[in-house]
């Protein structure tokens, strides 16, 4: 999920897979949980772009 993350913040894009991914993890613990909703709401408001 780290990685995920660092590389959506660095290149400001993720990909549909990947955002499909994360959209259905279930295994995830409370740190991954606050990136996943960090990702989540950039990407809701644009600042990191679907590819």
């Amino acid at each position: 999920m780290v990685e995920l993350y660092l590389n959506a913040k660095l290149h400001s894009r993720i990909s549909e897979a990947a955002y499909k991914t994360l959209l259905t993890r279930t295994d995830l613990d409370d740190q991954d949980l606050k990136l996943r909703s960090d990702l989540l709401r950039q990407v809701d408001n644009g600042s990191i772009r679907l590819t």
